[in-house]
């Protein structure tokens, strides 16, 4: 899919904050920022499992959504062209950055990447201990680019995950992930807060 923005810059001059996509954040006294760049009706899901996994670490936690009606997918901007402000100056005072995506495929799994390969170690290591399949990300969602922003951390380099569109259904009690669905916490299943759980600890052990 080609992007219709090649930049935030470009997006933001063209669209309309809470019309077309909104911003939320919260920067805590933290070590690890997650963030969820293509969140809202962009790659569903990802902002949700984002801010759980903040709220159980008490990690700082960014998400950019889309909300309009429809083509919310016209509203992505590839990570390494993502130069948003506001994420511009959470990145680089965090040791680690997460940054969670949304793939197509129905098997329930998850594609890892980033340059921070310890950290890449020890999550899927938590992940496999719930049943999660960790997968090494092809090529193209990789996230290895210097200019991606999840490797502009204190440490230069961060992870990426990149759910499948099964794996993100499962973590809602009825398998959909429409905006009410997505947002009515009732809905939200036990696997979220599992795979959520083995995120924030991942993170725990190396970093706090």
């Amino acid at each position: 899919m080609i992007d219709q923005f090649m930049s935030m810059s470009e997006l933001i001059d063209h669209t309309e904050e809470h019309k077309d996509w909104q911003i939320l954040y919260n920067e805590r006294v933290a070590k690890s920022l997650i963030t969820a760049v293509h969140g809202g009706a962009i790659e569903r899901g990802t902002s949700e499992i984002a801010q759980l996994i903040s709220e159980i670490g008490g990690y700082s936690f960014y998400t950019f959504k889309g909300i309009r009606k429809n083509k919310n997918h016209e509203l992505h901007v590839t990570s390494k062209h993502f130069d948003e402000p506001i994420l511009n100056e959470l990145v680089p005072t965090h040791e680690a950055v997460v940054s969670l995506h949304g793939c197509m495929g129905d098997d329930v799994a998850l594609y890892i990447g980033g340059k921070d390969l310890e950290l890449s170690y020890e999550i899927t290591q938590q992940l496999q201990k719930i049943g999660i399949k960790v997968k090494p990300a092809p090529a193209h969602i990789a996230g290895m680019q210097t200019e991606n922003f999840v490797n502009k951390g204190k440490r230069d380099a961060g992870v990426q995950l990149e759910l499948t569109v099964a794996l993100r259904k499962q973590c809602f009690k009825n398998n959909k992930y429409n905006l009410h669905d997505r947002e009515n916490r009732e809905n939200w299943s036990q696997l979220m807060f599992s795979f959520s759980t083995a995120i924030a600890n991942a993170l725990k052990i190396l970093n706090d």
